[in-house]
């Protein structure tokens, strides 16, 4: 527990997003990774939490922590010149974190992806469209099966 832990209450951000390839020079789940992890190194000082989708070159994340901070974090992700389409899809208030233990977590689609992690990755972006609640718990429940809850505060690719 830190000092930033003392919060009562929680915003949680959940947004879509699509990879523009044309600026990175690099394999799309290169660019998914360096994302996430660059994410988890700004989340530690600003007290967010989180989990990043990529699948199908398109981003599904959420991003949870104090109010200020998470609406800070998506109006720069809004500004990335990595991301095009983005869509809100859920802004609320919360008393408790869903990815408590991890910085950022980062759930990516790549050649050497299993079928079970495959379909996972599928049904998350078929939910984001039709039910964002159950998408989000659909999120953590796939990184919960993959085993990797691990160390608190992690930042975790698979």
């Amino acid at each position: 527990m830190n000092a930033f832990t003392s919060h009562k209450q929680f915003s949680r951000l959940l947004y879509t997003s699509a990879l523009d390839i044309g600026h990175t020079g690099e394999r799309p789940e290169q660019t998914a990774r360096k994302i996430a992890e660059g994410s988890a190194a700004h989340n530690r000082l600003s007290d967010l939490t989180g989990s990043l989708v990529f699948v199908d070159g398109a981003f599904i994340q959420i991003l949870e922590g104090p109010p200020d901070e998470v609406e800070k974090t998506f109006e720069r992700i809004c500004c990335d010149f990595r991301h095009v389409d983005v869509r809100l899809i859920d802004f609320i208030n919360v008393s408790e974190r869903l990815f408590e233990d991890w910085d950022m977590a980062c759930l990516c689609e790549d050649k050497d992806t299993s079928l079970a992690l495959r379909d996972g990755l599928q049904e998350i972006r078929f939910l984001v469209g039709i039910n964002a609640s159950q998408a989000m718990l659909q999120m953590r429940n796939l990184l919960d099966n993959q085993s990797i809850a691990g160390n608190a505060r992690n930042s975790t690719a698979i």
